[in-house]
């Protein structure tokens, strides 16, 4: 006997909602019952590895001692100086991006080079530049002294340079993510916008400025939101080049303040109270990012539609 519309509709919907429900509980799994918990134990005095529930209840005590501490902006000073090589990073990809995408015949040779560093090991990485800019047998200033530099920065000493080395050491090895991506976004673009722009006259520069930079807006918007919340959690190149978290805590980032009073002050409610300030810091930069990016969006298509 054949099942009727009404069987086979309730079948469709149970098996809708069970394929729905997968990833609800995952969330709720892995990131709300976390998040809430996070939230409860910043407002505790829990010593790591003690039974969470045990934990005295301080209120808001956690907060206020975070927000007193001037090891705290430190490393949230620290945390925002890094994300300077974002806007870098991007720069650079779109200049090579737009030269690997020419149709040269060493152009793929060039793409695995560059992206060779992607998918090398970070601790391996930060060792090397750790070995690069030595002050004394460093390649960096040896290569400075060989060009007639006299007395070449101490890159690994001195407060003033040793962010511009995890910048270095950042942009350098995400670099070749983010030619590939835009690589893929130049070539999703179709040919008769530039066709149109020759047959009119239109040079290199203004091609690129009034074509293919604004198609590359949502590549360019991702790359942006991603920069700043990776950029927001760095802790393995500070904590691995420097030692002591550098000359005048200057490499301290504040995932690594999270860290050392968590685990290393068992201060767990302490380093969750900085997570949560963190994560709100994070939220609030991606909301403005996506807003600006609405906003931009609606003047195109106005214009569009003049």
């Amino acid at each position: 006997m054949s099942r009727g519309p009404r069987s086979l509709r309730f079948a469709e919907n149970l098996w809708g909602y069970t394929f729905v429900a997968i990833p609800l509980i995952g969330m709720a799994v892995f990131v709300i019952i976390p998040f809430a918990m996070s939230v409860y134990v910043s407002l505790t005095s829990w010593p790591l590895g003690q039974p969470i529930f045990s934990a005295k209840f301080v209120g808001l005590k956690n907060y206020t001692d975070m927000f007193g501490n001037k090891l705290f902006w430190k490393s949230l000073s620290n945390t925002f100086f890094y994300m300077i090589g974002i806007p870098i990073g991007i720069i650079l990809a779109l200049f090579f991006a737009s030269l690997m995408n020419r149709g040269t015949v060493w152009e793929n040779l060039f793409r695995v080079i560059y992206y060779v560093p992607v998918i090398t090991s970070t601790v391996a990485v930060s060792f090397i530049f750790q070995y690069l800019f030595m002050t004394d047998g460093g390649a960096v200033n040896g290569f400075l002294s060989m060009i007639g530099v006299k007395n070449p920065p101490r890159w690994l000493m001195d407060p003033h340079y040793t962010k511009w080395v995890i910048i270095i050491l950042a942009v350098w090895k995400g670099l070749g993510g983010t030619i590939i991506l835009y690589i893929a976004g130049m070539q999703g673009i179709s040919p008769t916008y530039y066709e149109a722009a020759r047959i009119d006259g239109a040079g290199v520069l203004y091609t690129f400025f009034h074509i293919t930079l604004p198609l590359l807006m949502p590549v360019t918007f991702y790359m942006l939101v991603t920069g700043v919340i990776g950029g927001a959690q760095i802790y393995v190149e500070p904590r691995l080049m420097f030692t002591g978290n550098g000359p005048g805590n200057s490499t301290f980032s504040t995932v690594i303040y999270l860290y050392d009073h968590t685990f290393r002050n068992s201060r767990a409610g302490y380093g969750s109270a900085v997570a949560i300030v963190l994560g709100i810091i994070v939220f609030i930069l991606t909301a403005i990012q996506i807003a600006v990016n609405g906003w931009g969006n609606r003047d195109e298509k106005t214009q569009a539609n003049r």
